[in-house]
């Protein structure tokens, strides 16, 4: 069982402290568990009923009503609420959360195709899938979320978005090729699949070379392959150090392809990237590949 602090209660669930305090006192709402130390502690059980709670508080239900339901009237009420049109995003977000600290694949699986069918691919991504991932850490490390659940969520991500790739094929397409890859030490790869996606739902050919890649290995491409563009992606720090080392190499094996790097956008003013051109956005991306 996972212990979380207050604080880690509050960020996962998007609750604020004082507001949880409250909902303990006056309704009850969850009971902490204490250490032998007395220090207070919340488990994975504690953490999904708050995000089912606050889902449906966050658009306007009342704590006190809520608190009379029983889980299947809350399940009820949730799946109701996606039957509107207002407000999905926030019960999107909180679903796919909830699916992976329970290790629900089912839950996972139902949501994400709701959400597909009802905003697209992208919008899935961009307001849904990317604010989870962002919440807990799979793109930007924090270990306030067990390892292994942040592996069960970002896997099924990946394999959703591989699926949507193979329903574009792999023929030769007629623009231009791009050439995909993360650097050593990058490991974090949905960032770069979705572009992998977007470029062959908008008649693009890709090579795509996977995670952790030195970059010498792309030396063998370099005399068989035409590539027009290259595209790598930043997130981890050890990486965030070798962006020069990176970018000289790709501009002096490669003059004559187009280099585009994804990363965060505080390092858009770095100098390791002024000769390339940095996507801090998918809005970005989809703009510079549609132009």
């Amino acid at each position: 069982m996972n212990k979380y602090s207050i604080d880690d209660f509050s960020k996962i669930t998007g609750l604020n402290k004082i507001l949880i305090r409250t909902w303990e006192n006056r309704y009850n709402f969850v009971k902490p568990h204490r250490t032998s130390t007395n220090i207070r502690y919340y488990d994975d059980n504690m953490i999904v009923k708050a995000l089912r709670y606050s889902m449906l508080v966050n658009i306007g239900f009342k704590i006190s009503t809520l608190n009379k339901l029983s889980a299947e009237q809350i399940d009820d009420l949730i799946d109701t609420q996606l039957k509107n049109k207002n407000n999905k995003f926030s019960l999107y977000i909180s679903q796919i959360l909830e699916s992976s600290i329970s290790f629900n694949q089912l839950l996972f699986h139902n949501t994400y195709e709701r959400c597909i069918k009802d905003i697209g691919i992208i919008k899935c991504y961009q307001h849904v899938l990317l604010p989870v991932l962002n919440r807990i850490g799979v793109l930007w490390i924090n270990d306030k979320i067990s390892a292994p659940q942040e592996h069960f969520l970002s896997e099924l991500i990946k394999t959703k978005i591989y699926k949507e790739i193979e329903k574009n094929g792999y023929k030769k397409l007629p623009k231009e090729n791009w050439l995909l890859f993360l650097p050593k030490n990058e490991l974090h790869d949905i960032g770069i699949l979705f572009a992998y996606l977007i470029l062959k739902m908008n008649g693009y050919n890709v090579i795509y070379l996977g995670q952790n890649l030195p970059h010498e290995l792309l030396l063998s491409l370099k005399n068989k392959n035409k590539i027009d563009n290259i595209l790598f992606s930043i997130v981890a720090n050890v990486s965030k150090l070798n962006t020069k080392e990176i970018t000289n190499f790709l501009e002096n094996h490669f003059p004559d392809s187009k280099i585009h790097a994804i990363i965060n956008t505080n390092l858009s003013s770095e100098e390791a990237f002024q000769k390339t051109n940095t996507i801090t956005s998918i809005d970005e991306f989809i703009n510079l590949i549609t132009k």
